[in-house]
């Protein structure tokens, strides 16, 4: 840590990770939010996220969440906890997070680094379609209005050749 920083949300200590959500006592139904009242960085680092109690039916849960961007963990949380083995444990950064393979690409911040769409706008799109068929977006398969190419006057879109014009 170095001491020379005066806001708190720059110091990157560890992050806090929830690790035993079986004996965490807020998991259990028991009002307890001890992690999320000493937190420095107050509704922000560790939020109560509510829940129907599953055991009850009736009452809520009040889950803590921790959101990495803001925690700076320092590890009060972790010092607070009641359990005689802390159920909230803060890890360093590296150990804590992971991050996706360089391979994964999130299509929403491409589309923002392109400044557009990266999906060509109204684009006919290609089926290999029955004979007679379209595909209405949304509808699915529905008779073409055009007869296909090379169907004599007269015939009936979506048969079979042999019966189309009033031929056997």
């Amino acid at each position: 840590l170095n001491h020379k920083l005066k806001d708190i949300g720059k110091a990157r200590m560890g992050l806090a990770v929830l690790v035993d959500q079986e004996n965490c006592l807020n998991f259990l139904g028991l009002r307890c939010d001890i992690c999320y009242r000493v937190c420095p960085v107050l509704d922000r680092a560790i939020t109560l996220e509510q829940r129907l109690n599953p055991r009850t039916g009736k009452h809520a849960l009040f889950i803590p969440v921790v959101h990495s961007e803001a925690c700076t963990g320092c590890g009060k949380c972790e010092k607070a906890c009641p359990l005689e083995v802390a159920a909230i444990k803060v890890y360093p950064l590296d150990i804590a997070k992971g991050e996706p393979g360089k391979h994964y690409r999130l299509g929403w911040v491409e589309q923002q680094k392109a400044g557009k769409s990266l999906v060509a706008p109204d684009a006919p799109h290609q089926y290999n379609l029955p004979e007679g068929m379209r595909y209405d977006s949304g509808k699915g398969l529905s008779p073409s209005d055009a007869p296909p190419a090379g169907t004599p006057p007269g015939a009936t879109t979506g048969l079979p050749r042999a019966l189309q014009g009033g031929k056997l």
